[in-house]
């Protein structure tokens, strides 16, 4: 009996460290151009692992250029400081000069990079972006636009997830008022951007929680009940009780990038 229980323990261990594989999201630049976004898993003989919307996809490292990990860009002056070696820029602004190595652990990933005094191991969550080359001459480096940038000191939505915690509950016909700022990028369109509003293109996304309202919009949800349209600016008599939570309208968040911030202000009760 003991030697089965530690064997299920075991296998239950092993199922655990299975599952808690890292998935750390970034964007692959490809050397001709083309942008992958998902989650990055680990870099192996064959490859780069990265599992795109649920299911694994294997780069070969020849044919990856960048790996960000931030969502940035790069200008002309830092493609300048790139030359025959692999280049790994961290979030403070530090570069490092060396040979990416491997990639792997658990969330952060561990990414040991080789340099001319020896190896050294960073932690993803600090890394920008690591280049391995240039994108082919005339292709695409930069995919991104500027976003204006939210105001106030209200809520953060990310639209990196479906939905944020405001921290706040709100009573069955409650009136909440939501002033909402920001922007954010849908995908690796340059012009596919949102204000808290929608699609600046007016398109839809059909996959959403709201399909029928404009794609990237703020949207609000109370507990599990169904979720509603809020906007930049709108004041909404609460349809039930529970915590609130507040989300991008989008049917995939690994590509996103960019912030809402929202002030929100119950109506004080009149006597």
């Amino acid at each position: 009996m003991l030697k089965r229980t530690i064997l299920a323990l075991s296998v239950a261990v092993l199922t655990f460290a299975g599952l808690a594989q890292a998935q750390e999201n970034a964007t692959l630049t490809m050397r001709s151009g083309d942008r992958v976004s998902g989650q990055l898993v680990d870099m192996g003989g064959s490859g780069f692992a990265l599992r795109v919307n649920g299911q694994d996809r294997n780069i070969p490292t020849n044919d990856v250029a960048v790996i960000d990990f931030s969502g940035g860009s790069m200008s002309d002056a830092d493609w300048a400081k790139v030359s025959g070696d692999h280049v790994l820029w961290l979030k403070n602004g530090t570069t490092v000069n060396g040979q990416l190595f491997d990639i792997g652990g658990t969330t952060p990933l561990k990414i040991t990079f080789k340099t001319s005094s020896g190896d050294r191991e960073f932690a993803s969550s600090e890394i920008a972006r690591i280049v391995l080359a240039k994108p082919a001459a005339g292709a695409a480096t930069d995919s991104t636009s500027p976003l204006t940038p939210p105001t106030g000191t209200g809520t953060s939505v990310s639209p990196k997830q479906a939905w944020t915690s405001t921290g706040i509950t709100v009573k069955k016909g409650e009136v909440i008022t939501f002033n909402a700022s920001g922007e954010v990028q849908l995908s690796g369109e340059a012009n596919d951007i949102a204000t808290p509003s929608g699609s600046k293109t007016g398109r839809r996304a059909a996959g959403s929680q709201l399909p029928n309202v404009l794609a990237g919009g703020l949207i609000g949800r109370i507990g599990n009940n169904p979720p509603f349209g809020i906007g930049s600016q709108a004041t909404i008599t609460m349809p039930a009780a529970g915590q609130l939570f507040l989300g991008v309208n989008d049917d995939g968040f690994d590509d996103n990038r960019g912030e809402f911030r929202v002030d929100i202000q119950r109506t004080a009760n009149r006597r």
